[in-house]
C-alpha cells in the first residue's frame, strides 16, 4: 500500500512537472498550477486512468503555506487585523450581493433550481460548496463546474494582471532611452507599490528565470549544482541538529494549530490554524523555521495536482450542455468584472497597493490566492485574512438561505 501511494505520487508529480515545463514554454500565466491541471485534466478527459492525488497532499500543502505566512508575522502584523476591517467589509458585502444577483439570474435564465443556482454563485471553497451541494440536494456536477470555472479563471487571469501591473510600474520607473542599456548597467528591479513584507520575497523573485515562473533545464542544472556544493554542505554541518529541531518544532506547532481549527469547522482551517499557531509561537519568542522559497513552486504543483482531481469526463459533459454553459459563462464574467470593482474600492479606501487589492478581492480559492500572493511578493497575510472573512460569511449565509427556501 505504501509503495503504491509512493508510485502514484511520483507519477502525478512527474506529469505535473512536465505540464509546468510545457506551459512555461508558451508563457501561460501561473504554469506551476495550470500545468498539472491541463496535462492531467486532458488525460482524464481522454479516459486515461490516472491515480487521484494522495489524501495528505493538499493538507500538507496548506500547512506548509501556513508556516510560510505565519513565520513572517510579528506583533505589528497581528495589529494590522484592525486595519483590515474596511477591506473585509467591502469584500463580504460584494460576495453576498453577487450570490443574490447571480443566483437569481441563473435560476431565472437556466435550468438550475434555486439551491443549485445559489451554490453556483457562491465564491466559497470548492470542498465546502460541494459538501453543501450534496447536503441540500442541489446538482453537485453543475456546482463543481461553476466553481472550477471560477477557480481556473482566477489562476489564469490574476497572475496575468499582476504581471501587467508590474511591467507597467517598471516601465514608468525606467528612463526613456532610444538605445537599451547594457544588462550589466541595469539597476535592480523594484516595485514601489509593494508593502514592507514583500522584501522577504525579493530573493525568490530575483532568482526566477522568467516573469511567468519559467522552468528550464539550465535552472534545474543550477539547482543540482547548488545542492552538490560541498563547501556549503560543510558549513551546514555544525548547526544541523539545531536546524532540524527548529524545523520539527515549527511543523508540530503548525500541524497542531491547523488540526484544531480544522476540527472546529473553520474554512481552510488547516492553513488558517497553522498560520496563527506559528505566528503566536513567533510572537511568544519561540525560534521558528522559515520555509525555503524554492519549496513554493513545488507547493504550487501539488495544488495543481489536487485541483486536477475535479476534472472528469462527466464535468466536461455538463459544461458542453448549452442550457448550462451560456448562463454560467455570463455569470462568471459578471463575477470577475465585479471583483475588479471591489478591488478598486479597496485600493481607493485603504493604503493597500493595487496588486494586493486585486488578490484580496479575487473570486478564486483561498489556498491558491494566498500562494499567488507569496509567489508575486505581495502580502499573503492580508490576502488570506480577507478571503477567510469572505468564506466565513458565505458559509453562514448560504445554509441559512437554503433552509428558509426549503
Amino acid at each position: 500500500m505504501f509503495f503504491q501511494t509512493l508510485y502514484d505520487t511520483a507519477l502525478l508529480f512527474g506529469l505535473g512537472l512536465f505540464g509546468w515545463f510545457l506551459l512555461s514554454r508558451i508563457r501561460v500565466p501561473a504554469p506551476e498550477i495550470m500545468g498539472p491541471i491541463v496535462l492531467i485534466g486532458v488525460f482524464r478527459a481522454l479516459h486515461i486512468e490516472l491515480p487521484t492525488a494522495p489524501g495528505l497532499m493538499f493538507p500538507i500543502a496548506q500547512i506548509i503555506i501556513g508556516i510560510f505566512v505565519g513565520s513572517m508575522l510579528d506583533r505589528d502584523s497581528v495589529h494590522q487585523l484592525k486595519t483590515m476591517v474596511l477591506s473585509a467589509l467591502v469584500v463580504v458585502t460584494w460576495a453576498l450581493a453577487m450570490i443574490v444577483i447571480i443566483g437569481f439570474f441563473l435560476n431565472r435564465y437556466s435550468a438550475m433550481d434555486p439551491p443549485t443556482a445559489l451554490l453556483s454563485a457562491s465564491m466559497g471553497g470548492l470542498p465546502e460548496i460541494s459538501v453543501l451541494a450534496v447536503a441540500s440536494g442541489a446538482s453537485a456536477a453543475v456546482v463543481i463546474v461553476m466553481q472550477m470555472l471560477r477557480m481556473l479563471g482566477s489562476i489564469v487571469l490574476f497572475p496575468a494582471i499582476l504581471e501587467r501591473i508590474k511591467n507597467r510600474n517598471h516601465s514608468k520607473n525606467r528612463p526613456g532611452e532610444n538605445k537599451p542599456p547594457h544588462p550589466g548597467n541595469l539597476p535592480p528591479l523594484h516595485n514601489g507599490s509593494r508593502t514592507a513584507n514583500s522584501s522577504l520575497y525579493s530573493e525568490h523573485n530575483s532568482n526566477k528565470s522568467g516573469s511567468q515562473g519559467e522552468l528550464t533545464l539550465s535552472s534545474l542544472g543550477n539547482g543540482v549544482k547548488k545542492l552538490l556544493d560541498l563547501s556549503k554542505l560543510r558549513r551546514l554541518n555544525l548547526p544541523a541538529g539545531q536546524t532540524w529541531l527548529k524545523i520539527l518544532s515549527t511543523a508540530a506547532v503548525a500541524a497542531a494549530g491547523g488540526y484544531l481549527l480544522h476540527r472546529l469547522g473553520v474554512p481552510a482551517g488547516l492553513m488558517v490554524g497553522s498560520t496563527f499557531a506559528v505566528a503566536a509561537a513567533s510572537v511568544a519568542g519561540m525560534p521558528v523555521s522559515k520555509v525555503s522559497n524554492r519549496l513554493l513552486n513545488i507547493l504550487l504543483v501539488a495544488i495543481g495536482i489536487t485541483l486536477a482531481d475535479n476534472i472528469t469526463p462527466e464535468m466536461l459533459h455538463t459544461m458542453a450542455r448549452i442550457k448550462f454553459l451560456v448562463p454560467i459563462l455570463i455569470a462568471t464574467s459578471v463575477m470577475f468584472l465585479s471583483s475588479f470593482g471591489a478591488a478598486w474600492i479597496i485600493f481607493r479606501l485603504t493604503d493597500w497597493d493595487l496588486p494586493t487589492s486585486f488578490l484580496a478581492a479575487a473570486p478564486g480559492g483561498f489556498t491558491v490566492m494566498t500562494a499567488l500572493a507569496i509567489k508575486h511578493g505581495l502580502d499573503p497575510f492580508k490576502v488570506s485574512m480577507i478571503h477567510l472573512c469572505r468564506l466565513l460569511a458565505i458559509k453562514m449565509f448560504i445554509p441559512l438561505v437554503i433552509m428558509l427556501m426549503m
